[in-house]
């Protein structure tokens, strides 16, 4: 007997957020401080992209950043749960700027 069969592949989006609530982070200038960000049942895994935004209006990506990225397992679905931790030392030019932490995904429309 012949037959057809046909692989499915079916991506699943993150769902992303920081593993903390930060609202608001208060420091001096010169310190470090850490942002981590967690991506949860996604197939493919993705890339974290970090982007500042300055309060000047000004979007930066930040390129090459001092990160930390764990890929925390896969689970019996075939979802896999991630997070990266930026370590970003303050300037007194990030006053007021926003940090955004995004998760690109290859393969999702």
């Amino acid at each position: 007997v012949d037959k057809a069969i046909t692989e499915l592949i079916v991506f699943a989006e993150a769902s992303v957020d920081f593993a903390e609530e930060h609202g608001t982070i208060s420091s001096i200038a010169g310190n470090t401080t850490n942002l981590t960000c967690q991506a949860r049942h996604s197939r493919p895994v993705g890339k974290f992209i970090w982007k500042r935004l300055n309060p000047y209006g000004t979007d930066e990506i930040l390129e090459n950043p001092k990160t930390r990225f764990s890929t925390v397992g896969e689970k019996e679905s075939g979802l896999f749960d991630t997070e990266e931790t930026l370590q970003i030392e303050l300037k007194p030019s990030d006053n007021g700027a926003k940090i955004i932490c995004n998760y690109q995904q290859h393969g999702l429309l």
